[in-house]
């Protein structure tokens, strides 16, 4: 009787499949950036774990969407640490697509015979840029709501087709329960669907051509363009050259990508644990003093619109994205010269350097204003580690976008009164208690709660902690004042 192994080789060829996959030999010279395609196919598959987990507890729908992020943090156990992998996972998709992707330009490796690979590649950064976007809105809070409305609105300056691109992403003219059902509808069908099958090409191509080598191997004696005649025959025998000095796949090659996908899963655990994924209050349409910002990776192109004039704002919105998948997607047809060498191609180095310096610029410029929302305390002695805790949680609520802080940030002083001097006024006890009920001070107040579930009361007591430190422009002008932990709300008089 035929072992179960036997009897599934001779159906499906399992020795074969080994061969294949395992047993191929790889060029010589591969390092460590070699490992990014793999490690973008580990985190991908920590993606879809992790994801299938949330959509266990998620509801897709404005009136249960927060309170189901709520009490997955709050009440499932390392439900919020599942959170923040899927967080951070979402970061780490994208840094590597996009570190794969500069491996493989700065190596010449979209080249024959990889054009198609290459033009996979591009569809996958814009898949997983796709996951980001649907992704943001589906919390539901101040955050995702309203960059979500930026981000439609965007969307809208489309010539022609703006108006009904804006109503097929929302489902209407505004955001509603119609989007968010539609956001998580392409973020857990049609672009894991699209994804799946865009990596398994990929895959399939990266064995059928295999890995490129090192650049000197392919340019020694090379016809001059790609294109050539002669070229695809110099090409054959310059890789199987290139193989005979190589080693195999497994365990030589296999090894390097075991260890790299082990440091990267612990990375976002790690992260996961210390950071989590950040929680805003529930969305509110009706507060347009909310500040919004998109994911980091999304900050270039948000910062960028915010330093072009009005007048231009939609021909840089749509134009700067066209033309960049343009260029991307031609590249390896009006590249064809031979030379690989990073050094030998002075337009790639410069294009490179250009928009890799706009983006980081920009970020960097985005960032900046994100800190001067929250701006350090004029207490001329430096903060405390719960205090520095407390000023985070201020910016991370967006509470500079309504309140000023000396000069800085805030809206109208009618709606949200500056808190440069807020420690002089009130004490620490009176601010825990507002910010943890606004309405028992003031009927009227347009201030959100920041009690729980909001932040718990060790976060309000932090957060307390950082604004007793705001005692006015000219620095200590009294022996800071600290909370106890958790006093007391006010006492209210009997009638």
């Amino acid at each position: 009787m035929p072992t179960p192994f036997k009897w599934l080789d001779e159906r499906v060829d399992l020795v074969g499949v080994r061969r294949a996959l395992l047993d191929r030999k790889m060029p010589g010279g591969l390092t460590w950036w070699h490992t990014l395609g793999s490690a973008t196919l580990t985190v991908f598959a920590v993606q879809v774990v992790t994801g299938i987990i949330l959509a266990m507890y998620y509801s897709p729908s404005p009136d249960h969407a927060y309170d189901s992020i709520r009490y997955l943090q709050d009440q499932v156990v390392s439900g919020s640490v599942l959170r923040g992998i899927h967080h951070w996972g979402a970061s780490a998709m994208v840094v590597l697509v996009v570190a794969h992707m500069i491996r493989v330009f700065v190596m010449g490796a979209y080249k024959y015979p990889r054009e198609i690979n290459w033009l996979l590649g591009v569809v996958l950064l814009f898949i997983v840029l796709g996951f980001g976007f649907t992704g943001y809105l589906l919390p539901w809070d101040q955050k995702a709501y309203w960059a979500t409305q930026v981000g439609t609105n965007i969307a809208g300056t489309t010539p022609l087709i703006g108006g009904v691109l804006v109503k097929l992403l929302r489902g209407g003219s505004q955001l509603g329960a119609a989007t968010l059902a539609r956001f998580f509808a392409l973020h857990v069908l049609l672009l894991p669907f699209m994804l799946f099958i865009v990596v398994l090409m990929h895959l399939a191509i990266v064995v059928r051509q295999g890995i490129a080598p090192r650049t000197k191997a392919l340019e020694e004696d090379a016809p001059v363009h790609t294109s050539d005649a002669a070229y695809p025959a110099f090409y054959k025998k310059a890789y199987d050259r290139s193989k005979g000095a190589g080693v195999p796949f497994w365990p030589d090659i296999t090894t390097k990508d075991v260890v790299v996908g082990a440091v990267i899963v612990l990375l976002l655990l790690q992260l996961a644990r210390s950071f989590g994924a950040g929680l805003e209050p529930p969305a509110d349409p009706t507060d347009s003093t909310y500040v919004p910002r998109p994911e980091w990776y999304f900050l270039p192109f948000f910062q960028l619109l915010k330093l072009v004039p009005g007048s231009m704002e939609s021909a840089v919105a749509v134009g700067i994205p066209t033309v960049l998948v343009a260029l991307m997607l031609l590249l390896p047809f009006f590249d064809r010269k031979s030379t690989r060498s990073f050094r030998k191609r002075p337009v790639a180095r410069v294009a490179l350097m250009v928009l890799g310096g706009s983006c980081v610029l920009l970020i960097g410029a985005s960032m900046s204003e994100d800190s001067a929302a929250a701006v350090t305390p004029e207490t001329g002695r430096p903060l405390t580690s719960v205090q520095r805790a407390g000023r985070a949680l201020y910016a991370a609520q967006g509470c500079g976008s309504c309140h000023a802080i000396g000069g800085k940030g805030g809206g109208s002083k009618e709606d949200a009164p500056p808190l440069t001097e807020i420690g002089l006024k009130h004490s620490g006890a009176w601010i825990h208690s507002f910010l943890e009920n606004p309405l028992r001070f003031h009927a009227q107040t347009k201030m959100p709660s920041f009690g729980p579930p909001t932040l718990s009361h060790q976060e309000i007591e932090e957060m307390t902690r950082y604004l007793v430190t705001l005692r006015g422009p000219n620095g200590d002008l009294r022996k800071p004042e600290f909370v106890d932990t958790f006093p007391e709300p006010p006492k209210t008089k009997e009638k």
